[in-house]
């Protein structure tokens, strides 16, 4: 019982995070340290609703290359200070401009490219709270941008479980009360 509570804590406090982060996300365009991605333009490696760790980095800092190059988070060119132009893509190569990118999953690198420096917030960790979670499909819905038919099925089941989780506890304890109650005073008498 008690390694439940922990556990109910800890997904009630991680949640709590998400929606703050969303709401700040939403609100103010803050992007630190959590992300949720909204397009498969990364996958294999990074899928839909992937909540992924972002850190700030310095222009200088960042390594393009195809193959590895780092990945960043970037205001698509021209459209710097929209949260819905937040991009996150590989550095392929570094020119004169910044830096051309390119997801995984396309053929070719974006259009957009060159990426200001500018226009950069910051780079992928390379840690992530993956997709199947649901963590990442909680927070695109609550904002109202869940982009997958599995987004929505998956806080469905999410909701099914943590409500049939929270019924057996109470029903749990609702036993629990009625034993003690039961066991207080609707004992046997000693005849005395």
């Amino acid at each position: 019982m008690k390694a439940r509570n922990i556990a109910y804590g800890i997904v009630l406090t991680v949640i709590g995070v998400l929606l703050t982060l969303s709401l700040f996300h939403t609100a103010l365009g803050v992007t630190y340290p959590l992300l949720v991605v909204k397009s498969g333009s990364m996958r294999p490696l990074i899928e839909v609703g992937d909540i992924i760790i972002v850190t700030p980095v310095s222009p200088s800092d960042i390594r393009a290359s195809p193959g590895d190059g780092d990945v960043i988070v970037f205001y698509r060119p021209g459209e710097k200070g929209s949260s819905n132009s937040i991009i996150v893509h590989r550095a392929v190569a570094k020119v004169g401009g910044g830096f051309v990118t390119k997801g995984d999953a396309n053929s070719q690198p974006d259009f957009w490219s060159p990426v200001p420096p500018d226009h950069i917030l910051g780079r992928w960790t390379g840690l992530k709270i993956p997709a199947w979670t649901g963590l990442g499909y909680l927070s695109l819905f609550l904002r109202g941008e869940y982009l997958s038919p599995l987004g929505p099925a998956l806080i469905i089941i999410l909701i099914i479980v943590n409500a049939s989780m929270i019924a057996k506890d109470v029903a749990k304890s609702l036993r629990s009360k009625r034993k003690a109650e039961n066991g207080d005073g609707g004992g046997v008498s000693d005849g005395s």
